[in-house]
């Protein structure tokens, strides 16, 4: 019994290690390797820049080294963001096929409203209009109780 325990151990030491070795091939391949590599890169524009002799030309460097460096990380960060825009956008579409006849619905109802509404008013205005006419002999009347106007009393005195 105490055999075997050696021999689980064993195996046990033996795969842990494996997972070990492992884990440091991943930790170089992902962290150092990039990390060297930009630190070369950077060392080297470092290196041309100094031995450049035009302004001109290390401007042009500078430009390379900033688009290298800083737009296409962001470019490539930002690229799930127009993915899942772009996803966004073919799902409205599906959407909004699906509310056309809702709205469709809607918009007639808010037509048969409106044409209620222009009738209503329509009347409305008749029946004012109706009321202006009877009372036109009045309003005629009314206006002969009504007090000269300064133009009307320059008239008169002429």
């Amino acid at each position: 019994m105490a055999q075997s325990n050696r021999v689980d151990s064993a195996g046990q030491d033996r795969y842990h290690a494996e997972l070990d070795r492992l884990r440091r091939g991943r930790y170089r391949k992902s962290v150092i390797l990039p990390f060297g590599f930009a630190s070369l890169l950077v060392l080297a524009y470092i290196g041309i820049a100094v031995a450049l002799p035009a302004p001109t030309q290390v401007a042009v460097l500078s430009n390379a080294a900033f688009s290298l460096l800083v737009l296409c990380p962001a470019a490539l960060c930002l690229f799930p963001f127009a993915i899942a825009m772009l996803v966004l956008v073919a799902l409205t579409h599906r959407w909004q096929r699906g509310t056309i006849s809702p709205l469709r619905r809607l918009e007639r109802w808010a037509a048969a409203l409106e044409s209620n509404a222009d009738r209503w008013l329509g009347s409305i205005d008749q029946r004012i209009l109706n009321w202006a006419v009877a009372f036109a002999p009045i309003r005629q009347l009314l206006r002969s109780f009504d007090t000269l106007s300064d133009e009307t009393v320059g008239e008169e005195e002429l």
